[in-house]
């Protein structure tokens, strides 16, 4: 919560969060809620405990490490930065020249926070085994992930950390490996991306193709639901329809594959996924991005558009058993009922945005 909101320079500040800081916080402990975390390590400073706090909802241990509070940003802290381009233009010339190396007047630099910030996360992975949540700060963070990542102290700076975002490493006896940083839990990759993500697991052209055409057909009904008021991501849609079958080789493709893409850090197109093979009674009642990408694969057989009976008749030979027959006949049934509400959407016109789909 900035002072009279306006934005300035922080290190040691202890500034409480924004109403916006605490809704981001609240979003993060939603996607940590079906996590096994060990402990949360927080900066003592209350932007800090507040968010770890927000995450735990009493559920993991918090333990309080003042060596990763923000870095100190000595003479000026508090300051805007237009008044510090005013009253120190020398310094903050310097300091721009080099980020990493020259510290703010009478306060820190990025090899400092180094210093005191990796032994104490080194000390903490070693004392909490299993998953941690480190909140800390973007200079923190920075420091210690330029370092994890075999980079110069210099390119530390250019991680950039939104506020509210996660940078995911990954730790074993030998390294630690950074899968992504930065990441925002409403981030969307776009079509380049999905394919350099394709490429990266070795899907193969077969999958590609038919994620293309699960793609083509859910945009589709997308923009004629669009035209008739109803409110969908665009982007959304086009991710998880590209990337949902991504572990179609495993069993449990839908969790599997949203697990993997929610490692990629994209939670919001990871639960799209999840949902793509069976939806839960809620869903059913409403129409959104999930109902969407998930009736496009059902009237998807490889590359050609089909009938959703011509579909469930092409796999119904696949169940032996009472239990797998009566399965199939329950999604059949779902994907009907489906099909049947986004056709009722895309012939009427919706009253407004907050109707009830």
């Amino acid at each position: 919560m900035f002072p009279n909101g306006r934005k300035c320079c922080i290190g040691k500040l202890d500034l409480p969060l924004s109403e916006a800081g605490e809704h981001e916080a609240k979003k993060l402990a939603v996607y940590f809620s079906n996590s096994e975390i060990s402990a949360i390590i927080s900066s003592p400073l209350a932007r800090s405990t507040q968010t770890a706090e927000i995450i735990s909802n009493g559920r993991y241990p918090i333990i309080v490490a003042p060596e990763i509070e923000e870095i100190d940003t000595g003479l000026w802290d508090g300051l805007p930065f237009s008044l510090i381009k005013q009253k120190y233009p020398d310094e903050y010339r310097k300091r721009g020249e080099n980020l990493a190396r020259i510290p703010f007047p009478k306060g820190e630099s990025y090899h400092q926070v180094l210093i005191r910030t990796e032994l104490c996360i080194e000390n903490m992975i070693k004392k909490y085994n299993g998953n941690l949540i480190i909140v800390g700060h973007a200079c923190v963070n920075q420091g210690i992930l330029s370092k994890w990542m075999g980079l110069n102290l210099e390119q530390a700076p250019g991680l950039i950390q939104p506020y509210g975002s996660i940078s995911l490493v990954e730790v074993d006896e030998n390294s630690k490996q950074v899968r992504y940083v930065g990441k925002n839990l409403e981030a969307i990759p776009d079509e380049d991306e999905c394919q350099a993500i394709l490429e990266k697991y070795q899907v193969s052209e077969e999958i590609k193709e038919h994620g293309r055409s699960v793609s083509e057909l859910a945009l589709e009904w997308t923009d004629r639901l669009i035209q008739k008021n109803y409110t969908l991501n665009r982007k959304l849609i086009t991710a998880a329809a590209l990337l949902h079958d991504i572990a179609r080789a495993e069993k449990d493709h839908a969790y599997i594959g949203a697990e993997l893409i929610g490692r990629e850090g994209y939670p919001m197109v990871a639960e799209v996924i999840e949902y793509h093979h069976f939806l839960s009674n809620d869903e059913e009642k409403k129409i959104t991005e999930k109902t969407i990408v998930y009736l496009a694969d059902k009237k998807i057989s490889g590359c050609r558009r089909v009938s959703v009976e011509e579909r469930f008749d092409k796999s119904k030979n696949k169940c032996t058993t009472l239990i797998g027959k009566a399965n199939h006949r329950l999604a059949y049934l779902q994907a009907k009922k489906i099909e049947a509400r986004i056709e009722e959407g895309m012939s009427y016109q919706k009253e407004n945005n907050n109707a009830t789909n």
